[in-house]
């Protein structure tokens, strides 16, 4: 067990079942340890990411034209000394989970010796893989990881659809590998035009197969994403079926953990749930620059590692967490929003949607998520009508 000091207590990491969970002063005192040193002068954010995304490799042989790194076969590819370097000062830091990915992470030469330099300092690191080249001897060194995750956007022609190659057997034959290897893996799966009618048969598939989650993530406009956005952006009306489609899906796949990508929460609160239901199941919206940060393969830290909004590299983003200008920026949205996020009761989960999308649509990173069923409403200038569940 690890835990961390917060304003509000502290976070504690448990390896089993694996679950960082939030706990008061009280609770921190119970528990043996000292008073958080926050606790009278709070940050006002997280000490630390929770998460980092550390991309290994920015190579891949795949192509595919969505990727949000716009890898290529000869992509940027940070050496060994520089990865093991970065993964000291995130441990340092007091980070938790570190997510390699590329690329095509398996790439990478010192792959599961950075994994195990991370295991070694009390990080936890997990995976994200294509599938490509994982044999029977690779997923058998995955034991390494906490969870391992294979992109699987469909099945036979929706996945050709969406990545533009026949990968779909290489990635479910990789999440088999892995299962028989005892590695605890599930898929993540790109929601766009191109995919929204595969969700259900790819998450049937992948509970048939032993996979214990699905995490579903908006197609978002970066790296090659952004010249085919248009064409594949999820439209209004399927973003007020998404919650509807998800409660059936977790219906029809109880052993199968359904989870969503951050940017996805405007949609998901289309349906008006409680906001303190969203809060007690850990649903939350942009976390950028709180409990998520990113370091791509040339070493440029991010808030996010979809946007390009850089604080430097990995030792200032490190140095750098509590009062870094453009850290600051990311975290003061919610409390600076405009309209209609500024009056939504939604505002701090949400926390105004998906800065990239936003980005890409009106040239603003700080801007309300031009594609929440909310503020179309309110464009239009429209009272807005809550989804009924049950009723697509």
């Amino acid at each position: 067990m690890r835990l961390r000091h917060e304003d509000f207590g502290a976070i504690v990491a448990l390896e089993e079942p694996p679950a960082l969970i939030h706990v008061d002063h009280a609770l921190v005192a119970w528990l043996g340890h000292p008073p958080s040193p926050f606790a009278d002068a709070p940050l006002g954010h997280l000490s630390a990411p929770t998460e980092v995304h550390l991309m290994v490799t920015n190579r891949c042989p795949a192509a595919c034209p969505g990727c949000y790194t716009a890898a290529t076969p000869d992509g940027d590819e940070p050496g060994e000394a520089e990865l093991l370097d970065a993964v000291d000062r995130l441990a340092g830091l007091g980070v938790f989970h570190l997510a390699l990915g590329g690329g095509e992470s398996l790439l990478h030469p010192a792959l599961f010796r950075v994994a195990a330099h991370a295991r070694a300092r009390g990080l936890v690191p997990n995976l994200t893989t294509s599938g490509l080249g994982l044999t029977p001897a690779l997923a058998q060194a995955c034991r390494v990881f906490g969870q391992v995750n294979v992109s699987l956007d469909g099945l036979d022609a929706t996945y050709r659809a969406s990545r533009g190659y026949d990968g779909a057997e290489t990635a479910l034959r990789a999440l088999a590998r892995l299962g028989e290897a005892g590695v605890p893996c599930g898929v993540n799966y790109v929601l766009s035009q191109a995919t929204w009618e595969g969700l259900e048969a790819t998450a049937a598939r992948v509970a048939e197969l032993g996979g214990n989650q699905i995490e579903i993530l908006r197609f978002k406009p970066a790296g090659r994403g952004r010249s085919d956005y248009e064409r594949l952006a999820l439209s209004e009306a399927q973003a007020r079926q998404l919650t509807p489609r998800l409660l059936a899906l977790t219906a029809s796949h109880p052993g199968l953990q359904v989870k969503v990508d951050c940017s996805l929460v405007p949609f998901l609160c289309a349906a008006d749930p409680e906001p303190a239901l969203l809060q007690a199941l850990g649903v939350y919206g942009c976390e950028a620059g709180n409990a998520l940060a990113s370091v791509d393969a040339g070493g440029r830290a991010t808030p996010c590692s979809f946007v390009d909004d850089a604080v430097g590299t990995v030792a200032e983003l490190a140095d750098g967490w509590r009062s870094h200008p453009t850290l600051a920026r990311w975290r003061a949205y919610a409390d600076t929003a405009p309209a209609p996020c500024r009056g939504c009761a939604y505002r701090a989960v949400c926390k105004g949607g998906c800065k990239v999308v936003t980005r890409h649509r009106q040239g603003d990173w700080f801007a309300p998520d031009p594609e929440c069923p909310r503020v179309l409403a309110h464009r239009r200038g429209e009272a807005f009508v809550p989804v009924a569940i049950g009723r697509p």
